[in-house]
């Protein structure tokens, strides 16, 4: 099973993709197979500084195998490298959007 975290402005899978990974206000955990999710709010959206890698840290907290989102810093690409969990970019449309494209690109039937 495949669990992945989409960073969103809103908790639902028709909320749009979060352009900043930091402040992203929801963090989704989706499975794609059966489309079950469950939205976690962001509690590091609103810190000064260092948000990237807080973020970062809670989303190990949830597990997934990998994070789609729009833009993510420096510090929290390196961070989430350094905790092993792939981050893919450049996404946007909704979180259904963004994990429609990750099952056509990354899975297979």
């Amino acid at each position: 099973m495949v669990r992945l975290l989409v960073t969103a402005e809103g908790p639902t899978l028709d909320d749009l993709v979060e352009e900043d990974f930091g402040h992203a206000r929801f963090l989704i955990i989706v499975d794609p197979e059966t489309w079950e999710f469950e939205a976690h709010e962001n509690v590091k959206k609103h810190t000064d500084m260092g948000h990237g890698i807080m973020t970062a840290e809670n989303i190990a907290k949830l597990g997934p195998d990998a994070v789609l989102t729009g833009y993510a810093g420096e510090h929290g690409r390196m961070k989430m490298r350094d905790l092993g969990i792939r981050m893919i970019m450049d996404e946007d449309g909704t979180v259904r959007d963004a994990v429609n494209a990750y099952i056509r690109r990354h899975m297979k039937e």
